[in-house]
C-alpha cells in the first residue's frame, strides 16, 4: 500500500474482536484471537499508521483475559509501529473488565507510548468516555452500549459531555470513535439492535470539528453520513456478515478484515478496505432462520 502523504492521519481501523478469554471458538466456527495476529501479520507492511482503532466488540465474554489479549496483542502492533491505540466498549463488552484492563480505552499516545491513567472505581453503568490527541486531531470515544442489551444508545449524559468536548474546535479536526454506527441496518435482527436515536447524534455533530465517525457492530464495510460527517464502519475481524442474504435471517461467513483511513490535513478523507487471505473464507460461520433471529431480537432489542 502507498505511504501516507505528508500532514496525514492513517488510522488502522479494526472492529469486533469478540475475543474470548478461555479461547473458545466465536460462534463455535471461529477462532478470534488467531484471527486477529493472522491480520496484524497480514497488516505489517502497511506504512504510517498514526492510529489503531478497535470500534466494539472487542471481548465476547467480558472476561479480563481477554481484553488483555487485546492489550498485548494490538498493543504491541501498534507500540512497534509508532501508533497510538484506542477502543470502546461494545454490546458484547463489559465495562467492568473492559476498565480493569483499558481503562478508559486511550490505551496508547502518541508514538505508541503508554497513557498515563488513575484508577477509579466506575459503576457499570457509568458509560466508558476518553479522549486523547493524536496528530493534532482529537479521538474522541463514545459509549453506545446499553449493559445486558444488544442495541445501542446515546444517553443525555453522553450527549451532553460530547457536546461540551466538542464545543471547542481542535488545531486539525476530530475523531469520533463508537461502536453502534448511525446508519440503517442491513439485516431484521441488527436493525433490532442498532443505534436507537441517531437523531441526537447528528445534532451534537452538525457544524462541529468531527471530520469523521469510526463504528462497527454490522460485521461489514459501511459507509454512509450523520450530520453531514463521514461514517465509516469497518469489516469485522470475527466474520462477515452476508448482508445480500434474506432481510429476515442472519449468516455471517467466515472472514476477517480492516479499514485503512487517511484523514488528510484538509480534512479530506477516504479509506481501503483491507480482507485476510484463508483458505476457509466464505465458508459459513452461522445462520439464524427468522424465527431464531426474533428470539434475539425480542431478548436483546428494546423492550
Amino acid at each position: 500500500m502507498q505511504p501516507p502523504v505528508p500532514g496525514t492521519l492513517r488510522i488502522l481501523h479494526l472492529s469486533d474482536t469478540h475475543l474470548t478469554g478461555d479461547g473458545a471458538l466465536h460462534q463455535g466456527t471461529v477462532d478470534t484471537t488467531a484471527a486477529l495476529r493472522a491480520l496484524l501479520e497480514h497488516l505489517d507492511t502497511v506504512q504510517g499508521v498514526g492510529l489503531v482503532v478497535i470500534s466494539g466488540d472487542v471481548s465476547e465474554d467480558g472476561s479480563p483475559r481477554s481484553y488483555e489479549t487485546v492489550r498485548q496483542t494490538v498493543g504491541s502492533w501498534a507500540e512497534r509501529h509508532g501508533a497510538a491505540f484506542v477502543t470502546v466498549p461494545g454490546n458484547h463488552d463489559q465495562r467492568a473488565g473492559f476498565r480493569q484492563v483499558l481503562v478508559d480505552g486511550h490505551v496508547l499516545g502518541e508514538g505508541g507510548q503508554p497513557l498515563m491513567h488513575t484508577m477509579e472505581y466506575h459503576d457499570p453503568s457509568v458509560p466508558v468516555r476518553g479522549q486523547s490527541i493524536v496528530a493534532g486531531r482529537r479521538v474522541v470515544t463514545v459509549d453506545t452500549s446499553v449493559p445486558g442489551a444488544g442495541y445501542g444508545e446515546l444517553d443525555a449524559s453522553v450527549l451532553e459531555h460530547l457536546r461540551t468536548v466538542l464545543a471547542e474546535p481542535s488545531d486539525h479536526g476530530s475523531v469520533v470513535v463508537l461502536h453502534h454506527p448511525p446508519l440503517p441496518a442491513p439485516t431484521a435482527l441488527q436493525d433490532a439492535l442498532k443505534l436507537r436515536n441517531p437523531q441526537d447524534l447528528a445534532d451534537v455533530l452538525r457544524g462541529t470539528d468531527v471530520r469523521v465517525v469510526l463504528g462497527g457492530h454490522y460485521h461489514h464495510h459501511f459507509a454512509g453520513s450523520v450530520g453531514g460527517v463521514p461514517v465509516l464502519v469497518a469489516p469485522a475481524v470475527a466474520n462477515d456478515n452476508d448482508v445480500a442474504g434474506p432481510y429476515e435471517q442472519e449468516t455471517a461467513l467466515i472472514g476477517t478484515g480492516a479499514l485503512v483511513v487517511d484523514l488528510a490535513a484538509d480534512g479530506s478523507l477516504w479509506s481501503t478496505p483491507v480482507r485476510l487471505p484463508r483458505a476457509d473464507a466464505d465458508q459459513q460461520a452461522l445462520h439464524l432462520d427468522a424465527a431464531a433471529a426474533t428470539r434475539i431480537a425480542e431478548a436483546f432489542g428494546p423492550s
